[in-house]
């Protein structure tokens, strides 16, 4: 992980407002096994519920929790003296607590903003605890494709999305940072009032300089796994493009691609939907035999995948079910009869920039800068008359996310092209746009509930 050397080099920033200690605010101890009065159980060893926490910024209090994970939880708390919300995340161990601190201090030599990631307001220690204050942000992406009842997305919302992670993983690979942890959940929407589609990349506890990082470490969780990290291959920033890749694919077909169960049904879904990893892979993968076999003796001797049986025997894991890996082409026709607004060249487009960020070979995989020149962002493929409602559509959307470099491609987006837009992408679903009123005027629109 992140060690203090690593800051070496990088510019100060806030190191007033980032601190490992700070003298902690007396509390009044209660057992451990007694919970809180809205039925969560204790924390920290003290009574959190309309509790206190002293930071070097202010004092905040506690109010409800938001999430857990597996180092804590986060509570939304306000800032005494003020209307300010933060979610400060409570590190019950203090090493994770201190290397997520180191990363964010060298996260923050970005503008947090500019390359959609969290931004940290300051870090405190309390007790024998970890106190991270980070902004508050609204629901996480996880959420969004769950009240949709896991309904694909719309592609101009997909294209927003993935515009703005690929921001976000640019800035962190410029300052060779990887992330290590994208999912669903560690993406989170900013304010579905004020930018419907504005995100975040959130929780940098598993960030890592990949130089550090050993051949056979284990990372991500299945189904967003890189192949490299399954195989045992050197490991780079790259495994960052392959699980935004499975995050994109699950927002065009409704659910993910691959299995939470076992590394085995990751393996066999890639090979399915991509085909066999090449030779070279396979034969310095520290865990390829695992997976595959090679065939001397056969008329064409090369690799060829385990059976479950054969996998189960060489792991002691039993495969207890194989599920069926979805045909990315049948969903394009999936999209075409369900949304009335439909591009055929956009959609091939996403396929395109898709499977690139999902190839096997991370020395072959796109690049995040790469990505974000793609057709499929900049949207250089939608001009033309015949078009030209779609891309104001699309154009819209990017509105929606915050995106204003977009503003010179296409015409000013009507009225009628946006509620064509909105109608078609929440028409086979039922869902109700709603509508607040913008501060200046006019109305905001919000992502369905």
């Amino acid at each position: 992980m992140y060690h203090k050397g690593l800051i070496q080099g990088v510019e100060r920033v806030h190191d007033t407002v980032i601190q490992s200690n700070f003298p902690p605010l007396k509390s009044t101890p209660v057992p451990l096994s007694k919970g809180l009065s809205n039925g969560e159980p204790a924390l920290c060893g003290f009574q959190l519920d309309c509790h206190f926490l002293m930071g070097s910024l202010g004092l905040y209090q506690v109010g409800k929790f938001l999430g857990r994970g597996s180092y804590g939880r986060v509570a939304e708390c306000t800032k005494m003296g003020s209307n300010e919300t933060f979610a400060i995340k409570i590190v019950d161990d203090l090493r994770a607590g201190s290397e997520e601190m180191e990363a964010m201090k060298i996260i923050r030599s970005l503008n947090p903003d500019q390359n959609n990631l969290i931004k940290i307001h300051e870090c405190f220690q309390y007790k024998d605890y970890m106190c991270l204050v980070y902004e508050m942000l609204d629901e996480s992406l996880e959420d969004f494709i769950g009240k949709r009842s896991f309904h694909p997305a719309h592609l101009c919302q997909i294209r927003a999305i993935a515009q703005q992670m690929l921001v976000a993983l640019s800035g962190l690979e410029s300052i060779n940072v990887l992330h290590g942890d994208i999912k669903p959940d560690n993406i989170m929407f900013v304010d579905q009032i004020t930018n419907p589609l504005k995100l975040k990349l959130i929780d940098f506890g598993l960030a890592v300089n990949p130089q550090e990082l050993n051949v056979g470490t284990q990372m991500q969780i299945n189904p967003f796994r890189a192949p490299e990290v399954i195989l045992g291959l050197p490991l780079d920033v790259s495994v960052d493009m392959w699980s935004l890749a499975v995050v994109l694919a699950t927002l065009y077909i409704g659910d993910v691609p691959f299995s939470y169960n076992s590394d085995y049904e990751t393996i066999r879904g890639l090979v399915q939907l991509l085909g066999l990893p090449e030779d070279d892979l396979l034969h310095y993968g520290k865990f390829s035999y695992d997976f595959f076999t090679y065939e001397e003796e056969s008329s064409q001797p090369g690799w060829r995948l385990n059976t479950p049986f054969e996998y189960s025997e060489a792991t002691g894991e039993v495969v207890k079910g194989l599920n069926e890996i979805p045909d990315l082409d049948a969903m394009a026709e999936f999209h075409h009869d369900t949304f009335p607004l439909y591009e055929e060249d956009d959609h091939r487009a996403f396929l395109d920039l898709l499977r690139s960020m999902l190839a096997i070979d991370p020395r072959q995989r796109m690049t995040p800068s790469s990505a974000l020149a793609h057709d499929f962002i900049t949207m250089n493929h939608l001009s033309g008359e015949r078009k030209a409602s779609y891309a104001a559509s699309a154009k819209h959307a990017m509105r929606e996310a915050g995106i204003k470099d977009m503003e010179e491609r296409f015409p000013t987006t009507s009225t009628d092209v946006v509620n064509e837009w909105k109608t078609s992408v929440h028409q086979h679903t039922g869902a109700v746009w709603q509508c607040a009123r913008a501060r200046g005027g006019g109305d905001i629109c919000m992502l369905p509930k």
